[in-house]
C-alpha cells in the first residue's frame, strides 16, 4: 500500500533537512513524498529540488505563497496513495513510523490510524500518551467523542487526564478514499485552526478508528511558527474560525454537545488573544488602549456568545475566571494570564 506524505514548506530552512531525512529514510519504502514549496523566500525550494534529484519518490510543487491550507490542498490533489499522511517541515519522524502505522492499518481495517507524538522544545523532549489505552472502535458515539476532542480535550475518550486533543493532522494516517470521496480539504476561509476543522470533518466520515501508543512523531515547539506569531487581526481570525465551525454543526445537524465544544474552543482562543495580539510585544499600542480594545472585542460575537452559553463545569480554571468576572475586569484578567503564560512558555522553551 502506498502512503502519500504531504509536506507544506515555508521559511523552515534550518529544520528542513532533518525533516526530509526522517521521511526518505523510513523503513517502509512505498511512499510518495509530495513537497509543496509555498513560495518560500529562503533556500527551501533549492533543498526540495536537491532531494528530488536523489529520490524518485519525491514530487516537488513550486508555487506562489498561498498559505498552509492551500499548500496542503495542492498536495491532496496530487496524492495517489491509498493512505495519506501530513508532516510539518519543522518536525521529524521516527524511522519506523510508517512501517508501524501501515501494519496497524492493515490489522484493524481502520479508516484512520492514530499514534502518539513527542513534544520537543529546544532542549527538552516530552513523550505524549494521546490516550490511556490502545483501541479500535467503530462505535459512532465514541467517534463522535473523538470529533469533539478535536475541539476540546475535555471530550477525549479513553483518557484519564484529558491532556491531548485530536486536532492535529500529523499524528495519524488517513485512508485516502475517505478524504477523496467526501471532498475533504483544509479550509482556506480561515487563517488558523484549519487542522482542527479538517479533523472535525474527517471524524464525521470515518467508520473505524484505531490507536496504538507508540510515540513516532516529533512535534517541534518552534517559537517562530504560525501558532506563536503576532496576529494583529486575531479577533477577525477567531470570527472566521467560529463561523466555519458553526456552519459545520448546522450542515450535519450535530448535537448541542458539538456547539458546547465550539464554545470551549472559542474561550480557549480568548485566552490566547493577549499573547498573540493585544499584549504581544509587537503590538504598537499603549497598555490602556490595548485593555479598552480587548474589552470591546470581548463584548461582541463570538466571544460574548461563548462566554454566555458555555457550560462552566467543562471549563478549566482560566475559563471559569473569565465567565465569572465582570465585563470590565475580563480584559485585565486576560492580561494577567498572558503574563503568566509568557513566563511559563519562556521557561519551557529554554529548558
Amino acid at each position: 500500500m502506498k502512503i502519500s506524505v504531504i509536506i507544506p514548506i515555508y521559511k523552515v530552512e534550518p529544520y528542513l533537512r532533518q525533516c526530509l531525512d526522517s521521511v526518505v529514510n523510513q523503513t517502509y519504502k512505498n511512499l510518495e513524498i509530495i513537497l509543496i514549496d509555498d513560495g518560500s523566500p529562503d533556500n527551501c525550494g533549492k533543498i526540495c529540488d536537491e532531494y528530488a534529484q536523489r529520490d524518485k519518490r519525491i514530487i516537488v510543487i513550486h508555487k506562489e505563497n498561498g498559505g498552509l491550507s492551500a499548500a496542503r490542498n495542492d498536495g491532496l490533489r496530487r496524492a495517489a496513495g491509498e493512505w495519506i499522511s501530513f508532516v510539518d517541515p519543522d518536525d521529524w519522524c521516527e524511522p519506523n513510523m510508517y512501517e508501524k502505522a501501515i501494519a496497524k492499518a492493515i490489522e484493524t481495517s481502520a479508516d484512520m490510524v492514530i499514534f502518539s507524538p513527542y513534544q520537543n522544545s529546544r532542549h527538552k523532549e516530552k513523550r505524549i500518551h494521546a490516550f490511556s489505552t490502545d483501541f479500535v472502535t467503530e462505535d459512532p458515539k465514541v467517534i463522535a467523542q473523538l470529533q469533539l476532542s478535536a475541539l476540546s480535550v475535555y471530550y477525549t475518550p479513553f483518557s484519564e487526564d484529558h491532556k491531548w486533543g485530536q486536532g492535529f493532522p500529523w499524528d495519524r494516517l488517513y485512508k485516502s478514499s475517505v478524504i477523496k470521496n467526501n471532498n475533504l480539504t483544509f479550509s482556506e476561509e480561515v487563517r488558523a485552526n484549519e487542522d482542527v476543522i479538517f479533523n472535525i470533518l474527517a471524524f464525521q466520515h470515518v467508520k473505524r478508528v484505531a490507536f496504538f501508543d507508540s510515540a513516532l512523531y516529533h512535534w517541534r515547539m518552534n517559537p517562530t511558527s504560525i501558532g506563536h506569531k503576532y496576529t494583529p487581526d486575531r479577533v477577525e481570525v477567531d470570527r472566521e474560525i467560529y463561523q466555519v465551525m458553526e456552519d459545520i454543526g448546522k450542515t450535519y445537524g450535530l448535537s448541542e454537545e458539538y456547539f458546547q465544544a465550539v464554545y470551549l474552543r472559542t474561550i480557549n482562543n480568548i485566552l490566547a488573544l493577549g499573547e498573540r495580539c493585544f499584549f504581544n510585544p509587537a503590538h504598537n499600542e499603549n497598555f490602556l488602549n490595548s485593555l479598552k480594545a480587548l474589552a470591546k472585542a470581548l463584548g461582541c460575537h463570538p466571544y460574548s456568545t461563548a462566554l454566555e452559553k458555555v457550560d462552566r463545569n467543562k471549563l478549566g480554571r482560566g475559563g471559569k475566571v473569565l465567565t465569572i468576572s465582570c465585563k470590565s475586569c475580563r480584559a485585565l484578567v486576560i492580561w494577567a494570564m498572558t503574563k503568566r503564560r509568557q513566563i511559563i512558555k519562556r521557561g519551557f522553551m529554554d529548558v
